[in-house]
């Protein structure tokens, strides 16, 4: 058996959208004493083309729960923020599909039809629970995932999604 399928020229014309985000981060302070709080200011900008949703995953891997150690000091993603507990079904390789368990907390931004040169943040203060490096990984990406720069960072440090984070770490000291 055999499928024919014709398409008009506008669809055989059209280019691929090819959404481009890119993210920084900066922390209120490298070390702390426990029982102290810092805040990590997050900025998302989208270049290039149209994304149909941007999501930015922050996950924090040295705990089980988030608890009250999380307060969102500002957010502007058109949507609502998402957590994430430990053990959730997730979705995982955008180009393909799938869902995978959450290994540790995350809490997800995300907004949807948003232009090229389009500008998000969140702030989020953090107080930890426990002596030692904390770390935060944060990814954002774009859908469609069309490319490797539907998604930030590029390279580096691969999370249990088998995805590129960005890792932040602050010492909590006794």
């Amino acid at each position: 058996m055999m499928t024919v399928v014709i398409l008009p020229d506008e669809y055989l014309s059209h280019e691929i959208v090819e959404p481009q985000p890119i993210q920084s981060a900066t922390l209120s302070a490298n070390e702390i004493s426990l029982g102290e709080s810092f805040e990590i200011q997050i900025q998302i900008e989208n270049k290039n083309d149209v994304a149909d949703i941007l999501i930015t995953s922050v996950a924090f891997p040295e705990i089980q729960e988030i608890g009250k150690m999380l307060e969102i000091v500002s957010y502007d993603y058109t949507q609502s923020l998402l957590y994430i507990e430990l053990g959730d079904k997730i979705n995982s390789g955008y180009t393909k599909g799938g869902q995978i368990t959450a290994q540790h907390p995350s809490i997800e931004a995300y907004s949807r039809n948003v232009p090229a040169n389009t500008i998000y943040q969140m702030s989020v203060l953090i107080t930890p629970q426990n002596t030692g490096i904390f770390e935060i990984h944060i990814k954002t990406i774009a859908i469609p995932h069309t490319s490797d720069l539907s998604h930030y960072p590029y390279d580096g440090v691969l999370d249990y999604q088998d995805e590129f984070v960005t890792v932040y770490s602050v010492t909590v000291n006794p």
